[in-house]
């Protein structure tokens, strides 16, 4: 596979995973916050689960995004071009 398609498909990825982290830890801090007043385990669980794969997805989004910025830089180092400015 090329560069160019790595970078595309690694950097839509990415962005999926961040904005779906971010989604999920969100909703973990909502079911969180509107839980009962006694501890329940199964409510302690449900935000607990969502929250950590907020935090996986979160985390994956960041490395799939790295990686491509990577293989952009390599992509521009094949071609010897950089992208035009904009004006």
């Amino acid at each position: 596979m090329d560069f160019k398609k790595k970078w595309w498909r690694h950097s839509v990825i990415g962005v999926t995973l961040v904005g779906l982290g971010i989604n999920l830890i969100g909703e973990a801090i909502i079911v969180k916050g509107s839980g009962p007043e006694v501890f329940e385990l199964a409510h302690a669980a449900h935000w607990f689960w969502v929250g950590l794969f907020g935090l996986a997805a979160l985390n994956a989004g960041i490395s799939f995004i790295a990686d491509a910025v990577k293989n952009r830089i390599y992509l521009e180092m094949e071609t010897g071009e950089a992208p035009a400015a904009k004006k």
